[in-house]
């Protein structure tokens, strides 16, 4: 491997790529587990409300594309993390669907709200971590 090819390229150390290559393949894992249903997201432990994580599910199944539509965001945004040839764009992509999922646990589902935290932490880390690729977006620089 040339160093053009090599993480140099990218300017990010070898520790932030594995952390890009872990978090993109979560996602990658989760979101293509909506489409498949290898396990349950939340494993053995019931919902606290069963009835709110009931209501909030059967609205978005039944729009009849919102739940494709955020597993499918889910699964490209992970792949483009992984990659680390679009990290940044795939960072951008899955921003608003980790916020509705530290909005759901918040307010619908307690459980997992650690997972929610931690999963906006490493955005957050990994978003910093691209901000130059941001620049652009954010003023005339």
């Amino acid at each position: 491997m040339t160093e053009k090819e090599g993480p140099a390229k990218q300017g990010q150390p070898i520790g932030i790529l594995i952390l890009q290559g872990l978090y993109g393949g979560f996602f990658i894992l989760m979101g293509l587990n909506g489409f498949f249903h290898w396990f349950s997201p939340g494993g053995d432990q019931p919902p606290t409300n069963p009835e709110a994580t009931g209501a909030f599910w059967g609205g978005i199944t039944a729009s009849g594309y919102m739940s494709n539509l955020i597993f499918a965001t889910q699964a490209a945004s992970g792949l483009l993390i992984a990659s680390s040839r679009m990290s940044a764009f795939g960072l951008i992509l899955l921003s608003p669907v980790l916020v509705n999922i530290v909005g759901y646990h918040l307010y619908v589902e307690p459980n997992g709200l650690e997972m929610a935290f931690g999963l906006s932490a490493v955005h957050l880390v990994l978003a910093w971590c691209h901000r130059k690729s941001y620049q652009p977006l954010l003023c005339n620089c």
